[in-house]
């Protein structure tokens, strides 16, 4: 059995890559505002901390997915700019900090399961209750945090990838056709000579 490398270009013709980055644009903010819901209104987190966990995890294959789109852009647009190349570095970024978010939102949500599972069963629990509601708090805090985190490395990443669009469009459309880069000024060329 072979693993296929799925291509994420274009489909019929339209690059992907600008829609597939609204997964983790849309999700990241809403897997955010849930953990702070759950973690400000208890009686929130029988449903907020699962949607939190289930959000976070598309956000994390949002963000794989739009990373290898870019990269398969990238290669099509067979282009470098510095704009670019901080919008990559920016992703690889976001990456481990939208994965940190959905490790502690799924252990938030475990946690929370255990307990309620544990308070509704007659069964001695061994101690283990006590420490897993000590844990819920600081872990559910920790989910803030890093969907704090997550949440500005995927604005910031966003934001340069648009300046690119917008800078990269601007400056084609700004130059003449036939003129060199730069409109011809200071590159050693004299029209008076």
């Amino acid at each position: 059995m072979s693993i296929v490398a799925i291509e994420l270009t274009s489909i019929s013709g339209i690059p992907l890559h600008p829609l597939i980055v609204h997964i983790p644009v849309m999700m990241v903010p809403l897997a955010f505002i849930g953990a702070v819901l759950a973690l400000v209104r208890p009686a929130w987190r029988s449903w907020a901390l699962p949607l939190v966990a289930v959000f976070s995890a598309i956000s994390l294959a949002g963000v794989q997915l739009a990373m290898q789109s870019g990269e398969g852009l990238e290669e099509i647009l067979d282009e470098e700019s510095a704009l670019i190349e901080r919008h990559s570095q920016l992703a690889e970024q976001a990456r481990p900090m939208v994965f940190a978010f959905f490790v502690f939102a799924v252990a938030a949500a475990v946690i929370y399961h255990l307990i309620a599972r544990a308070d509704r069963s007659d069964e001695p629990d061994g101690g283990r209750v006590p420490l897993m509601r000590k844990a819920l708090v600081p872990v559910m805090a920790l989910s803030v945090l890093t969907g704090a985190l997550s949440l500005a490395w995927v604005y910031r990443t966003g934001h340069t990838g648009a300046e690119s669009v917008w800078k990269g469009e601007g400056e084609k459309s700004s130059t003449p056709a036939g003129a060199p880069e730069g409109g011809g000024k200071g590159d050693g060329d004299s029209d008076g000579d």
